[in-house]
């Protein structure tokens, strides 16, 4: 018998008993397994009154007196010889309860933490369908979107409807939706026909410095006297 096995026996026992066993009763238990330790674990000892009142905080004779037999009665603590006055001990013994610990609360315990396990498995789990749902049904409508651009390779060149494909299905934070569906209207030959030019202004502008800057001043008046 070691500590170990008296405290699972005790907490055992009080799952069992709730309606019996209380705060102070494990108190004094694990006051006098203490006490049992701190005597190399005797197999008889005493129990000094009013030390362990002092020691549990009791302030009445009688609740220590009522715990301690309660002890006897849930048959952790034996009594071996009455104290016959006030200033000799209780020789007492602990009892050791040939129980199995495979009792209720282990039992609950072991139940209580694979729900808890398994709560948290389902969870990932679902998390995890959940990430893979949400990334393959983006990747899937971004193959759609291409597929969508490909009559239009021959007129526009590969590499213009790549950088477009590129651009518009960029997607946004949270991975769920890409750029060209956030948009409230839509129509692929006008999108691709802007796009277009803005590419030959683009290309134009950069072989041709002199020509760009000349028409940005165009447009300037236009826009002011417009």
């Amino acid at each position: 018998m070691n500590g170990y096995d008296l405290t699972r026996m005790w907490y055992n026992f009080k799952f069992q008993n709730p309606e019996n066993v209380k705060a102070r009763h494990s108190d004094m238990f694990f006051y006098i397994v203490d006490l049992w330790n701190r005597l190399g674990q005797k197999k008889e000892f005493g129990l000094p009154t009013t030390v362990t009142m002092e020691a549990l905080g009791l302030g009445s004779y009688n609740t220590y007196k009522k715990t301690l037999n309660d002890l006897f009665n849930f048959g952790f603590i034996k009594l071996i010889c009455e104290s016959r006055n006030q200033h000799q001990s209780k020789i007492i013994a602990l009892s050791k309860i040939d129980k199995a610990t495979d009792k209720a609360l282990d039992k609950a315990t072991i139940k209580a933490t694979d729900k808890a396990t398994d709560k948290a498995t389902d969870s990932i789990i679902e998390q995890r369908t959940k990430n893979n749902k949400t990334k393959n049904n983006i990747d899937v409508r971004k193959q759609k979107f291409a597929l969508t651009l490909s009559p239009f390779v021959e007129n526009y060149g590969k590499d213009l409807v790549n950088d477009f494909y590129k651009y518009w299905t960029e997607p946004n934070k949270s991975n769920t939706k890409f750029r060209q569906e956030l948009e409230k209207t839509w129509s692929i030959e006008r999108r691709l026909e802007t796009w277009a030019k803005n590419d030959r202004n683009f290309s134009n502008n950069k072989t041709n410095p002199a020509a760009a800057k000349k028409n940005k001043t165009v447009e300037n008046k236009l826009a002011k006297h417009g």
